[in-house]
C-alpha cells in the first residue's frame, strides 16, 4: 500500500478552479438577489409614505410632505385625482402613484 502525501499539483489547480467558477457565479447572483430586497423593501416603504399621505390629506388636507425611512427621504403630493410618493431607488428615482376614488 503506496502512502499518500497530499493532492497533486493538477488535483490542486483543478479544486481552485472548480471553487473560483462556483464563488464567480454565485456572487453576481448574491449581489442581485440583495438589490431586489432593497427595492422591495423600499417598494414597501413609499405605500406606507402613501397610506399616512391619504389619511393627512383625509383629516388636515395636507397636500404635501416628506417622511425619512432608514435614511430614505420619501416625499409625497397630494392631489383631488391621486396621491404619488417620490423616492430615491437603489439604481435610480422611483414614483408611486394611486388613483384617489371619491
Amino acid at each position: 500500500m503506496r502512502n499518500s502525501d497530499g493532492f497533486s499539483w493538477p488535483e490542486t489547480i483543478l479544486a481552485l478552479s472548480i471553487t473560483f467558477i462556483i464563488a464567480t457565479t454565485l456572487l453576481p447572483l448574491l449581489n442581485n438577489m440583495q438589490v431586489q430586497l432593497e427595492e422591495k423593501k423600499r417598494k414597501y416603504h413609499a405605500s406606507v409614505v402613501m397610506h399616512e399621505a391619504a389619511k393627512k390629506y383625509i383629516t388636515e388636507n395636507s397636500r404635501n410632505g416628506s417622511m425619512d425611512i432608514e435614511m430614505v427621504a420619501y416625499t409625497y403630493e397630494a392631489s383631488d385625482d391621486q396621491i404619488c410618493v417620490y423616492y430615491e431607488g437603489v439604481r435610480e428615482g422611483k414614483t408611486n402613484c394611486v388613483t384617489v376614488s371619491n
